[in-house]
């Protein structure tokens, strides 16, 4: 195999393609920290760039491979995030379904319009053409950080809701004993009563 010249070398630093892994590594890792699993498609995508430059390094008149290895990182940066919203959107339910009984935005005022903005997320990635990740993940981007953004909030709403989860707890048990109470007194004047006559 040939090595590549000099004009081979210029050609690769011209298609940015450093750049681009540069930036889709940030991505991986940063996803990484949440949960590593989640970071499998955007690796798969990477392995798939290096094909790509190695093809290219081979022949280095396949100039298009530089295009691939590029859109695969675009696609790497793209698959990272939307592993990261998935994600969020889970915790986002989780968090909707620990709540469910309790009025949340009496804590969270802007409950709903959090609420809305989950929900354009996640038709965000519906929305999209796997065929046309690489050309969304700017916007994937922004869509992973929002929604990191949201779960950070609602996360440090649980206290209080969880106050007001304890406080109805506790209004409950003395309405069912207030009640309680009065049944038995109510069945104790009527054993009474039956006992006089």
């Amino acid at each position: 195999m040939p090595l590549p010249d000099d004009k081979s070398f210029s050609q690769l630093k011209k298609s940015e393609f450093h750049l681009w892994f540069k930036k889709a590594e940030k991505a991986v890792k940063e996803v990484e920290y949440i949960h590593a699993e989640l970071t499998m498609p955007a690796v798969n995508e990477l392995r798939y760039a290096g094909y790509h430059v190695s093809n290219y390094l081979e022949d280095t008149e396949l100039l298009d491979e530089l295009n691939r290895a590029v859109g695969h990182c675009k696609r790497a940066i793209y698959d990272a995030y939307e592993a990261s919203i998935l994600y969020n959107i889970k915790e986002f339910r989780a968090f909707k379904n620990d709540y469910g009984t309790v009025v949340i935005s009496e804590v969270l005022a802007d409950y709903s319009d959090l609420h809305y903005r989950v929900t354009n997320i996640l038709e965000f990635l519906r929305s999209i053409d796997k065929e046309t990740k690489d050309q969304h993940y700017a916007a994937c981007k922004e869509h992973h950080q929002e929604l990191k953004d949201i779960i950070i909030k609602l996360d440090s709403a649980r206290d209080e809701l969880n106050k007001k989860i304890r406080i109805e707890r506790k209004k409950s048990f003395f309405a069912i004993a207030g009640i309680a109470l009065a049944v038995l007194s109510a069945v104790i004047a009527f054993l009474a009563y039956l006992g006089c006559h």
